[in-house]
């Protein structure tokens, strides 16, 4: 094992204070812990718990580990010829068939959550209940990898978390939902990138399929921080949760689509209609570039009228002062 620091952060914003260079080796259970005290129902969570346990579930494994390299001995073969894959997939073997971690069950095969208990998206309610979701089951996934010594990190698929191995020479994706007793599940990025749909662009713009940096999953957890809120309609602290983690990890498409109806919903509260800065009018200056029929449809009835398309701008009378606006498509 890896020596971590006894003396960890306490809160979020000792985290972001951090160099990154410090910030690469706190520890992942303190860091996640610390952002889910941020919700009122978890203020008082004992952080050092928590760390212990996955302290000893760390020990385990190494102790476990040498005894169960001699099977990569005898067929390499079997596991890429690679005992970086073996080990990094054999520690989430170890997690479901030694501690028993499951997926919740009553979330499998589900078209939508609402993650109305927060406990579900951080390791608090993984370690205490061993069920949880991708949210916390990657993040222990990795907690435990980097206590090994190895080159862990969380990494997006869309809305969906996975622990990725990426040493700089090979990528290893171990899916820590898939906890059958005695295997584990590792697909290449091709198997996500068709499972989720993502475009080239999730990709090329550093918000899917990479290794994040510690500062990157601080963020990540933000986020799962803000869906809880969302989830639960406070949509107040869900717009300043995804704020906070958009400055962490503004790649993240995720958090920017999360974000979208919390940030909506405050310009609601802070401005009349009519007003600039309320939502009306941010789609009355966005919608005829990027929506122009949506535009036309929704001002059917009004004084306001947008003229003949002329080449790839539209042209639309307002109909609060007749003025022509001109917005290049």
């Amino acid at each position: 094992m890896v020596f971590i620091p006894q003396r960890q952060p306490s809160t979020v914003w000792q985290f972001i204070d951090l160099p990154d260079e410090k910030l690469e080796r706190v520890d992942l259970v303190a860091m996640n812990i610390a952002v889910a005290k941020g919700v009122a129902i978890l203020a008082n969570l004992d952080a050092s718990r928590y760390i212990k346990t996955v302290d000893e579930w760390t020990r385990e494994f190494a102790h476990w580990l040498p005894s169960a390299e001699a099977g990569f001995q005898r067929t390499p073969r079997k596991w890429k010829n690679d005992l970086r894959f073996f080990r990094v997939g054999m520690l989430q073997g170890f997690l479901g068939h030694h501690i028993g971690i499951r997926y919740i069950e009553a979330q499998k095969n589900a078209k939508g959550v609402s993650y109305t208990n927060p406990s579900d998206l951080f390791l608090n309610g993984l370690i205490d209940t061993r069920q949880g979701t991708c949210g916390n089951m990657a993040a222990l996934h990795v907690a435990m990898a980097r206590r090994m010594g190895w080159p862990v990190s969380l990494a997006c698929a869309h809305c969906h978390f996975l622990s990725r191995y990426d040493d700089d020479e090979v990528v290893y994706n171990i899916e820590a939902t898939s906890t059958h007793p005695g295997s584990f599940a590792s697909d290449p990025d091709e198997v996500y990138i068709e499972r989720f749909k993502l475009p080239r662009k999730a990709i090329a713009c550093g918000s899917d399929l990479q290794k994040l940096t510690a500062r990157q999953m601080l963020g990540a957890f933000i986020g799962l921080r803000a869906r809880h809120h969302r989830d639960i309609g406070r949509r107040n602290a869900a717009d300043a949760d995804y704020a906070l983690s958009r400055v962490l990890f503004p790649q993240c498409r995720s958090a920017y689509i999360g974000a979208m109806i919390p940030f909506i919903h405050r310009g609601s509260t802070l401005f009349d209609r009519g007003e600039l800065g309320h939502p009306d009018s941010l789609f009355e200056d966005l919608a005829p570039i990027f929506s122009p029929h949506v535009y036309s449809a929704s001002l059917a009835g009004t004084r306001a009228t947008v003229l003949p398309k002329q080449g790839s701008d539209v042209y639309v009378v307002s109909p609060r002062n007749d003025e022509v606006a001109r917005y290049q498509a």
